[in-house]
This record gives C-alpha cells, sequence and structure tokens, in this order.
C-alpha cells in the first residue's frame, strides 16, 4: 500500500511548527523543507527528514508510487509598510514553495501528488453586507487581493491534478501570529476600534487550522478552500472580546487616516469587511473545535 509522504515548506512557522507536530502523532512521515536547518532542527527533532530550501534532494523522492502531499506554508509576514522591496519579497516567498514543489514532482515523475498551498482571505473584495464563500468573486482592488491572485494562478497552471488553495483568515494561537501584535496593543491600553468598527472580520483558532488541513487531504477536497470560523466577528465585537480575556479596556479609537499614516496600504487589510462562509469545509462535514471566537480565545488565555 502507498504510504503518505507530508512535505511542508516554512516547516518552522507557526502552522508548519503545529501540523509538524501533529503529523509526527500521527506516525505520518515529514519532511520539513527549511532555510535554518540548526534551528529547526532543535525546534522540531522528530522530523523524519530535514531539508534545505536552497539544496532539497533526498532518496524518499526516488520511490515515486508513494502519495506525495507538498504544503506550501513559507512567507513574509504581511504587516509591516509595503514598500516595494517588501512586497517583492512578500510575493516571492510565497511563489518559491510552489515552483520548488512542481520541479520535484516533474523531476521524479511523482504523479500521485497533492500541493497545497497557503492564499489567503484578502483575495476578496471589500463587503460590509454579503457574505462570501469559495463561490464568491475575487478581486483586483488591493496588493493582497492580486497577490492572492498570482498565487493561486501559478498554482493552477502547474498542470498538477490535485491543487488546492487554503485561503486563511486571521489565524488565532497563543504562540504568535495575528495576536502577538494585538497582545502588545491592548497591553499598552490603546486597544478598541478601528475605523468604525463594523468591517467583519474572518478568524480560525489553530487547532481548527491544523485539522481542516488534514480533513481536506483525508477528504481529497480540491480547489479553493476558505479555512476561517463559520461566525465571523466585527471587528469592534472582536476588539471587546479580546479585551475581555486580556483583562485590559477596550475604548481607544483608532481612525482610518491615522492607520493609513502608522502603516501605509497594509490597514487597508484591517479597515477592509470580509464576512466570509467556509462552504467547502462545511459542506464536507468538518467539524470545527471552535466555533465562535469567546470560546476560541477563552481556550488560548485562559486554558492550560
Amino acid at each position: 500500500m502507498n504510504k503518505n509522504i507530508f512535505v511542508i515548506f516554512g516547516v518552522s512557522g507557526l502552522i508548519g511548527t503545529e501540523l509538524a507536530k501533529t503529523l509526527h502523532k500521527n506516525n505520518e512521515y515529514t519532511i520539513g523543507i527549511t532555510r535554518n536547518i540548526n534551528k529547526t532542527k532543535k525546534k522540531l527533532p522528530f522530523l523524519n527528514e530535514l531539508l534545505d530550501t536552497a539544496y532539497i534532494k533526498s532518496n524518499t523522492f526516488n520511490t515515486n508510487t508513494n502519495n506525495f502531499i507538498f504544503i506550501n506554508l513559507s512567507a513574509e509576514p504581511l504587516i509591516g509598510l509595503w514598500t516595494k522591496t517588501k512586497s517583492r519579497r512578500v510575493l516571492e516567498s510565497r511563489l518559491d514553495g510552489i515552483n520548488k514543489s512542481i520541479s520535484l514532482i516533474k523531476k521524479y515523475n511523482l504523479n500521485n501528488s497533492t500541493i497545497l498551498c497557503a492564499s489567503g482571505i484578502g483575495i476578496y473584495g471589500n463587503n460590509f453586507t454579503e457574505s462570501q464563500s469559495e463561490d464568491s468573486k475575487t478581486s483586483d482592488d488591493t496588493f493582497v487581493s492580486q497577490m492572492s491572485k498570482k498565487i493561486e494562478q501559478k498554482l493552477n497552471s502547474s498542470e498538477i491534478s490535485k491543487n488546492i488553495n487554503m485561503r486563511f483568515g486571521i489565524v488565532l494561537s497563543k504562540n504568535g501570529g495575528s495576536l502577538k501584535y494585538l497582545n502588545l496593543i491592548y497591553n499598552m491600553g490603546i486597544g478598541g476600534p478601528i475605523g468604525k468598527g463594523n468591517q467583519w472580520w474572518s478568524w480560525i483558532h489553530i487547532d481548527d487550522v491544523i485539522n481542516s488541513i488534514l480533513h481536506i487531504v483525508q477528504n481529497k477536497l480540491e480547489g479553493p478552500i476558505n479555512i476561517t470560523s463559520p461566525n465571523p466577528e466585527k471587528q469592534k465585537d472582536f476588539s471587546k472580546i479580546l479585551a475581555k480575556n486580556l483583562h485590559r479596556p477596550s475604548l481607544m479609537y483608532t481612525p482610518d487616516f491615522v492607520l493609513k499614516i502608522i502603516l501605509g496600504n497594509f490597514a487597508t487589510e484591517l479597515l477592509d469587511s470580509k464576512k466570509i462562509v467556509p462552504k467547502k469545509l462545511i459542506d464536507s462535514n468538518f467539524k470545527f473545535k471552535f466555533d465562535f471566537l469567546k470560546d476560541a480565545l477563552n481556550n488560548i488565555y485562559n486554558e492550560k
């Protein structure tokens, strides 16, 4: 019987680390791809193989009858001022894993291959009223939407039979990601509504991120897939729930123009509204561990 071989680009990142730990618990053969071998080896010593992104070579690829599952999570962080250099790194870092996956598949004739690639809900347009599913129109209005389209177009043009574009929402975890920055803001006492606070924020707990990736593989789902909770929150309500868990106020109002001065074009991602529905996960009977934000944040901040 052919076995699954998981190949994770960006294995030392937030999602990659948690995914690798879960795969290890499930006795799945996992190859990590990283730019920093020594650091990642200390962090994830249980990986079956650890390869340098600049020199990806392994005898495992010679057994091309196995099922190779390439998961591309490498990414320059979006947060920060989007200079031309920053914007180029953001895009190139996301395309690198796709290009290398395609190259390996072709080089070793890995016909039983699947590629899952990190995309994002930024691909959808700004919408304060309507819910958006995988069937909704995408947008070209922002850098993130343009970048996400380029990533998905690259993967879709690869001629690999099984392609999955994982459209992540705001990933919530005690170990980093968006909450790392939000914690800092709220602990300084300056958290609160951003703009009018009526924009929808679509989020997901890290446990549901990992479980959804495994669900996608096990159920052979394909195409674009929204990886968000089925219950997004308006930003002003998100702020109140977060502040309550941090025992901090949620009173500081940040006007649009101030945010744009500080963050430049990145401010758009905080001010735009994305009311996302994870239709494909729901239709395939995925069971969310954390459906509601209050339960997700309570788990992160109050449960040991």
